[in-house]
């Protein structure tokens, strides 16, 4: 029975690290902050909750009282680290969308730097009113 609970920690942590591995490449590779940040906040998440699954698991091999309290800890501290870092992701994007960050997009149709937001200068509402203010 040890043999299988060793073997399923290892699968969890080395999982785990392959996640975290992927979110450093996505970080690196990505083009632009939105796709970056999205890349260590959703990587960075599954990583740790693997890794931390793994760890506790192996925690719980001896079937001790106190290996089971430090289980209930681990776990504790992947289930908030699973509700904080999306919340921080997200405030983290937001932060540079209101800051005037631009997506990076190919595709020609999308027009992203044209669908407006709090960092454009001007809307397409503002220049028709402009407009219609020289107009009188």
């Amino acid at each position: 029975m040890s043999g299988l609970i060793d073997i399923l920690s290892v699968l969890l942590i080395l999982s785990g690290l392959v996640f975290f591995l992927g979110a450093s490449i996505g970080v690196v590779r990505f083009p632009d902050f939105y796709t970056r940040m999205h890349a260590a906040g959703k990587g960075d998440t599954l990583s740790t909750i693997l890794i931390m699954s793994g760890m506790a698991i192996q925690v719980m091999s001896d079937f001790e009282g106190m290996s089971f309290l430090v289980a209930i800890k681990i776990l504790a501290i992947a289930v908030l680290i699973m509700l904080t870092s999306p919340t921080s992701t997200h405030l983290l994007m937001k932060a540079g969308y209101d800051d005037g960050i631009v997506p990076v997009s190919n595709n020609k149709k999308a027009k992203i730097n044209d669908i407006g937001g709090p960092f454009l200068e001007e809307s397409v509402s503002d220049k028709s009113e402009a407009k219609k203010k020289v107009k009188k």
